[in-house]
């Protein structure tokens, strides 16, 4: 009987064993863990998130006219290379960057600052954007030939406005036009090389310049692809031309910040 009750306790003590050294073995794992072996998934969904408020001028194009949906920008809906681009830098960054659409279909910066004026200082002073994005598409300027001086100027205030109340500001030129690269083959280059060179005179480190346009023909002529797949219509981009604009303009500006948050420099 001795030997008996002698191998029971061998046997209790072992199952013992294995049960209390698990659960401790378990609760060292989860305090190694917990000092920094690796983050665990409650602490990737509690990550620090850092909102920025990103408002939008420009004409259709930059609004995101025949994107897919865009009959549905009166409802709220942003589309376009824009949004394509922010939304893919809210997707890998911690940072989220929400988008205020502030574009007007058919203007230019000219009428912005005639037939619209105020909204622009107004529009600042609500949304009190982190970065403002200019982007006017050079076709409506092309079309009733603004004087090239006036032009500068209207894009020199934009911007001058922007930095007044510390925003960072993006100069985006859009995505390749059928006309942009037809008709207004001269004009609408030379349009948007003054938007950006009013720019890049300033020398403001608050002050970033994005060349979508040149890009995206660079883009289609070293892949020897033709234009008009990428067209909805002689003025606008289609869903395939928005998304490699955009795609175009997140790698661009992933380039210059990384995965850092963009921030007005004092």
């Amino acid at each position: 009987m001795s030997a008996i009750r002698k191998r029971t306790s061998l046997i209790t003590l072992f199952i013992a064993v294995v049960i209390f050294g698990g659960i401790y073995g378990v609760r060292d794992a989860m305090v190694h863990q917990a000092q920094g072996a690796g983050p665990t998934a409650a602490s990737k969904l509690s990550a620090p998130v850092n909102p920025e408020r990103v408002m939008t001028i420009g004409g259709s194009i930059a609004k995101g006219w025949m994107d897919t949906g865009w009959q549905n920008w009166r409802k709220g809906w942003h589309g376009g290379y824009l949004s394509i681009a922010f939304a893919s830098l809210s997707q890998n960054t911690k940072t989220r960057y929400t988008i205020y659409d502030r574009t007007i279909v058919g203007a230019n910066a000219r009428q912005l600052a005639t037939m619209y004026a105020g909204r622009y200082p107004h529009w600042l002073k609500t949304v009190r954007p982190q970065i403002v994005v200019i982007s006017w598409g050079g076709l409506n300027d092309a079309l009733p030939k603004t004087p090239i001086g006036i032009y500068r100027k209207d894009i020199l205030s934009e911007i001058r406005q922007a930095l007044a109340v510390h925003a960072v500001v993006f100069i985006v030129t859009p995505p390749v036009t059928e006309d942009a690269l037809t008709v207004y083959r001269v004009a609408v280059p030379y349009y948007l090389n003054n938007e950006l060179n009013v720019a890049r005179s300033l020398h403001n480190p608050n002050v970033y310049t994005f060349d979508v346009f040149n890009q995206m023909k660079a883009y289609l002529a070293a892949h020897h692809l033709s234009y008009r797949p990428f067209m909805a219509n002689s003025w606008h981009p289609n869903a395939r031309g928005h998304q490699l604009a955009g795609k175009l303009l997140f790698q661009d500006i992933s380039r210059r910040f990384g995965s850092q948050p963009v921030r007005f420099v004092q």
